[in-house]
């Protein structure tokens, strides 16, 4: 065997040897920790869907839970506040992007949701004034989207192996759901 195909042996054994267990034990690692923030996330929504409200203390306990493995994460908020009305009644003012449609049997009665984003529950969230509290009310949706800011080792090796260049976070979990109940 001439010396370049020693060489190749020798950069194939490498890969197989070492690489490739890397490469797959990093894949578990990430996939292990997008169960545990699903399942964070899952348990932070269904809480708060029953309670009515988000406290400071709750948003960051769970902010806290989801940043253990060492990623950087983007939570993404979105509260739809329910109005109801009708159409003969009174005004809506229409300073927002609404979603409507026809509720109930009666075909005069609508629903319009308010949209409110992250920037505008953590403002209300960490204000004194409100008591460090952002309430909903029944019937109000709330959703949360966690995207991955960093690149994991599973994806560096991916990278390396695949040649597939991951510039941008994908979403790790995308949980929400109606308001049941205001607790407060």
């Amino acid at each position: 065997m001439n010396a370049f195909g020693k060489i190749v042996a020798i950069l194939i054994a490498v890969v197989l040897l070492f690489l490739c267990p890397i490469q797959y034990v990093a894949q578990k690692q990430d996939i292990l920790m997008q169960q545990y923030v699903t399942t964070e996330t899952s348990y932070f929504i269904d809480s708060v869907r029953n309670l009515g409200y988000i406290t400071k203390q709750m948003y960051e306990e769970y902010m806290q839970r989801i940043e253990l493995g060492n990623n950087l994460y983007e939570v993404e908020l979105t509260h739809y506040h329910a109005l109801f009305y009708k159409e003969d009644g009174e005004e809506v003012d229409n300073d927002y992007k609404a979603i409507s449609g026809y509720i109930g049997e009666e075909e005069d009665t609508y629903r319009r949701y308010m949209c409110y984003y992250t920037p505008d529950i953590l403002e209300e969230l960490y204000n004194e004034e409100n008591g460090y509290i952002y309430k909903m009310n029944q019937d109000d949706y709330l959703t949360m989207k966690v995207k991955l800011k960093n690149k994991t080792l599973g994806k560096q090796m991916q990278e390396l192996l695949l040649g597939v260049d991951y510039t941008d976070g994908n979403y790790v979990t995308v949980y929400g759901g109606l308001i049941r109940d205001e607790a407060y």
